[in-house]
């Protein structure tokens, strides 16, 4: 086999770690195993087809397919004798590979996948040897070149397998995951809707439907629980408070807290016993909430 084979981490510490990768230019009925890995193992045809057997079964990949080698299991795979495949492959591990791959599709009962961009996949290939010598950050451009791999196969995944619209509850669980993460910011719904591939007005709909709220509402609501927990550990100043939770102005904070739960922060932190009741129904409604 004609080729280029690199190796790196071997210890395979950590949420996901990059092995090694490679690409060849296979001849007529070049074959690899049967054999074991003690690895996860990727494999993608970017031209010539060829065979890969696993579990008892064989599976006929062509360009722009590829096959996933799980640790423990007896594989082998073959060139085609009249159309030799060239491929590439990426061998990794970790504590979350199994979950990254289901996030591509991928697993023992899904072993083939197909890519709408092998150029990418390619290109992550080579940006990957291009880091063979020992360098200060080269550890991590590996890593995060096996991160855009990945990528790009989890992206195809999706676009071949579109989400259901019939209740819309997934839409809703990526809004709400990204809310989680990023109700600092200055978020807007039209940012949220572009960020889960929906129009404003059809992801208010879903809101509605699921939660029996708008967006803006979750938002607000997700805000003043965080904002009332932060008043409650009393470290921080009510301004503090406000910016930590999405409000560069601390007046207008005042104002939403006010209206959402029925009095100011400040009175909310003195813990009143009107404070105390508003606070309780925000949290017995956030609880509520399948955040």
């Amino acid at each position: 086999m004609n080729g280029s084979w690199l190796a790196q981490n071997p210890s395979g510490v950590g949420e996901l770690s990059f092995l090694f990768c490679g690409r060849q230019s296979c001849s007529p009925g070049d074959s690899v195993g049967p054999s074991v890995r003690e690895h996860h193992l990727l494999h993608f045809c970017l031209s010539g087809r060829g065979v890969y057997q696993a579990q008892g079964r064989s599976y006929a990949i062509g360009p722009g397919e590829g096959f996933l080698i799980l640790p423990g299991e007896v594989t082998s795979y073959q060139a085609d004798q009249s159309e030799p495949w060239s491929h590439i492959w990426v061998g990794f591990d970790g504590s979350r590979a199994g979950e990254y791959l289901h996030d591509c599709g991928l697993g023992r009962d899904h072993r083939v996948y197909r890519c709408a961009a092998p150029e990418r996949l390619d290109h992550c290939v080579r940006e990957m040897m291009r880091y063979e010598t020992a360098g200060r950050g080269h550890e991590l451009m590996l890593q995060g070149e096996l991160y855009h791999f990945l990528g790009w196969i989890a992206r195809s995944s999706q676009e071949s397998a579109p989400r259901s619209r019939e209740t819309g509850r997934e839409y809703v669980e990526l809004a709400m995951e990204y809310i989680r993460n990023h109700f600092q910011e200055d978020l807007s719904v039209a940012k949220l809707a572009r960020y889960v591939g929906l129009n404003r007005s059809y992801l208010t709909t879903v809101f509605q439907s699921v939660l029996q709220m708008s967006p803006q509402q979750f938002l607000m609501r997700f805000r003043m629980t965080r904002a009332s927990q932060l008043l409650r550990e009393r470290t921080l100043s009510v301004g503090e408070v406000a910016r930590s939770c999405g409000y560069p102005d601390p007046l207008t904070f005042s104002k939403a807290f006010k209206r959402t739960m029925g009095v100011t922060p400040s009175q909310y932190r003195r813990g009143g016993r009107k404070e105390q009741l508003a606070g309780a129904a925000s949290q017995e409604e956030a609880d509520a909430l399948p955040v």
